[in-house]
């Protein structure tokens, strides 16, 4: 089956990027505020009714409460809340996203594993994982003003920000070689928040910035964080560079460790790695060796012969060397960390199971011109569209409300529709090795994917 096959009503066909439903991200209603306000207006009536407790007098007889103040209060806490909510680069995060992509994870291995039924040839102490994925990202209504209080010269100010619920599935499928496997297994469970910070005054950078807080239920806690980049900086296309994933000497990114040739070949089936045999992926395209060593191929693949005319990036870390500005950070559970002394908080611990020291992530949200065939009607209407994926097959495909002009169409014909599209790649660092110390590597774990909106987008014909 064609990864872009729809049904005649426009509905997309497993597995594209719909095939596993969208989590719902309800708030039912809650939007953060300050209590300033409230608080103030309780002490002033309070103050106006209550007679002093110091005094030895008499307590006076209750003063009547001012008619104008209750209405005044009820109109300062009622009145119409002014629309607060993330501006550039995230005024797309709205809604709900779906698509598919590529996971890489060195994970650890322990002495009793019984993943193959016979030692496979490499280092034992790590299983490569690869997964074909589909995913789903959720984003709830926009947190309203979320109060910040400066000191001294600093001024207070107010966060915008965003909830979110991503999930991955796993469908990686060995029979056929694609990411079309009829049982999908969750993978990664993700909430969070995405948040606008105006700048501060003791940046060097005069400039605000964005901040993706997460907590993975493996046990990791994190905190990135970005520059929001300039409207001078929004380009045509995405620059996608390359990226590494083979593991290095704690400390020593430059210096890849030789020893893991083996899994990273997709033409050899005995290594410590699943799925060991990629014979089929490898004639499909879908796991290679050099998408093995730069997942980043994925990426461009998806966006290959696609007219894209518009792409805003930004970049969010945990911290060096890749920080932009100060804070930040991960945290881990005590299992992740492994053997280390309570209070220690040594990087990386002693012997750790998967100590995670830093994240990064990059976000390309572009505008993509799709072809959309629209059929002759002599009557205005709205159709639901998906368009001619053919030039980038291996993209998720949209859906489009297409409205047509009062006279309808006269005949077929074909257009051109703008819609949006998110791509993104996660680099998560993770420290192990065999007895610790100076044996420790970090071990890139590395996600890849193209996301587009799940409701149909809305276009009017002129």
């Amino acid at each position: 089956m064609a990864a872009t096959e729809v049904t005649s009503d426009g509905s997309v066909i497993p597995p594209l990027n719909i095939s596993v439903p969208a989590p719902i991200l309800n708030l039912k209603g809650f939007e953060w505020g300050t209590v300033d306000q409230k608080i103030e207006g309780t002490q002033l009536r309070e103050e106006a009714v209550l007679p002093s407790l110091t005094s030895r007098a008499a307590a006076p007889a209750l003063q009547e409460q001012p008619a104008a103040l209750p209405a005044q209060l009820a109109q300062q806490l009622e009145k119409p809340k002014e629309p607060f909510s993330p501006s550039f680069p995230l005024e797309h995060f709205k809604g709900t996203y779906a698509g598919n992509g590529f996971n890489l994870i060195w994970r650890p291995r322990p002495d009793d594993d019984k993943t193959f039924a016979t030692k496979p040839e490499g280092p034992d102490d790590n299983i490569l994982e690869l997964n074909l994925t589909t995913e789903q990202l959720t984003f709830g209504e926009n947190l309203g003003k979320i109060p910040n209080r400066g000191l001294g010269k600093q001024s207070d100010i107010d966060l915008a920000g965003v909830p979110y619920l991503q999930t991955v599935q796993d469908v990686t499928y060995p029979a056929t070689g694609r990411g079309d496997n009829p049982v999908a297994t969750g993978i990664h469970f993700e909430p969070g928040v995405w948040l606008h910070v105006p700048k501060s005054r003791f940046h060097t950078q005069d400039t605000p910035s964005v901040v993706r807080m997460a907590s993975i239920p493996h046990g990791t806690t994190i905190n990135a964080q970005g520059l929001v980049p300039t409207r001078g900086q929004v380009t045509k296309t995405p620059t996608i560079k390359p990226i590494n994933t083979t593991p290095f000497f704690f400390g020593k990114p430059d210096a890849p460790v030789p020893f893991f040739n083996k899994s990273m070949d997709a033409t050899f089936q005995n290594a410590f790695r699943i799925p060991q045999n990629l014979e089929l992926f490898n004639k499909n395209g879908t796991i290679t060796s050099a998408i093995i060593k730069d997942p980043h191929n994925v990426l461009r693949n998806a966006i290959h012969g696609q007219e894209i005319t518009e792409t805003v990036s930004f970049e969010v870390s945990t911290g060096p060397p890749e920080a932009q500005i100060n804070g930040g950070g991960t945290a881990n559970i005590s299992f992740l960390d492994g053997e280390e002394p309570i209070g220690a908080n040594q990087i990386p611990p002693p012997n750790p199971n998967a100590n995670v020291d830093f994240m990064k992530s990059t976000f390309w949200i572009e505008k993509v011109n799709y072809q959309v065939h629209v059929k002759a009607q002599n009557v205005q209407s709205t159709l639901k569209l998906s368009p001619d994926m053919s030039k980038s097959p291996t993209a998720p495909t949209p859906v489009f409300y297409v409205t047509t002009p009062p006279g309808g169409v006269r005949e077929d014909t074909t257009i051109t529709v703008p819609g949006i599209q998110i791509q993104y790649s996660q680099t998560v660092n993770l420290n192990f090795g065999p007895g610790g110390g100076p044996n420790i590597l970090t071990w890139p774990h590395v996600s890849v994917a193209t996301l587009v909106p799940t409701t149909p987008q809305t276009f009017k014909m002129t």
